[in-house]
């Protein structure tokens, strides 16, 4: 769908919203063509990145990696969290795409994955 095209059906949409009328009726062809025009993998990718922003020790597992690349025996004491408990968190994280492990001998050590990430996590509130 073109964008004039969708900043019309939008359009009228905010207007009948303004008139506080629901009468989508004739603009559902048009809404499915909005939706089915997604690409689903960014949407899951997305719904996966915020899932995994979705939990208090993850988001205090990145502000430590947002500072150095940490080994997990370290986010372990600093979070006073049980090992399988950090691994499983680092895991989603890593399915994310937030954070990436690193090998050094019989260490795995993990970091911010993407440098956008930092800059976001900078602005979260703690």
């Amino acid at each position: 769908m073109s964008d004039k095209k969708t900043e019309s059906t939008l359009e009228r949409l905010n207007i009948l919203s303004s008139q506080n009328k629901c009468e989508v009726g004739s603009f559902v062809e048009e809404l499915r063509k909005m939706v089915s025009n997604l690409d689903k993998g960014d949407i899951r990718k997305s719904s996966n990145f915020f899932k995994a922003l979705g939990d208090e020790n993850r988001l205090s597992m990145l502000h430590l990696l947002e500072k150095r690349d940490m080994c997990v025996c370290e986010l372990v004491a600093a979070l006073e969290l049980s090992q399988p408990t950090t691994s499983h968190h680092l895991k989603i994280l890593e399915t994310a795409g937030i954070v990436e492990r690193k090998k050094k001998g019989k260490w795995a050590f993990y970091g911010l994955r993407r440098l956008e990430t930092s800059s976001y996590i900078k602005n979260i509130p703690l």
